[in-house]
């Protein structure tokens, strides 16, 4: 028996979550902790398009690892730079374009994860793109 993912009631919550928490696990200081939520609505229809597309959960889980990596590296350039009133659309756009910006730690990542992170980058930079 297969599940029908693009019935509303299934989300794709269930193969992530923690996603409310994320903003916390990312925040340094308070100000971040707002700045995160802001940027979870962008997050939550980029991950909700994944989880109704039917893809292995494996791969869905490498998409939804990288996402969670891509958040906090743009709370920590927000906050390293105390760019609060950045609008998060417009960074989340920047951060992802051209296969996104450097993780946190990018020189301690194989190759592999590299790439997947670039794969989410620019699968999440199609997805914005269709908002427009």
């Amino acid at each position: 028996m297969s599940v029908d993912r693009n019935n509303e009631a299934e989300s794709f919550r269930a193969w992530a979550p923690d996603f409310d928490r994320w903003p916390k696990s990312w925040m340094g200081v308070a100000e971040d902790l707002a700045y995160g939520k802001k940027l979870l609505p962008w997050f939550a229809g980029f991950l909700q398009a994944l989880y109704a597309e039917g893809m292995a959960r494996k791969t869905y889980v490498q998409y939804r690892d990288t996402l969670w990596l891509l958040g906090g590296t743009i709370i920590r350039e927000i906050s390293l730079y105390e760019a609060y009133q950045a609008d998060p659309l417009e960074k989340l756009r920047e951060s992802v374009a051209d296969d996104g910006i450097l993780p946190d730690h990018y020189d301690q990542m194989t190759q592999a994860e590299l790439r997947a992170f670039e794969r989410m980058c620019r699968r999440f930079e199609k997805h914005l793109e269709k908002l427009r």
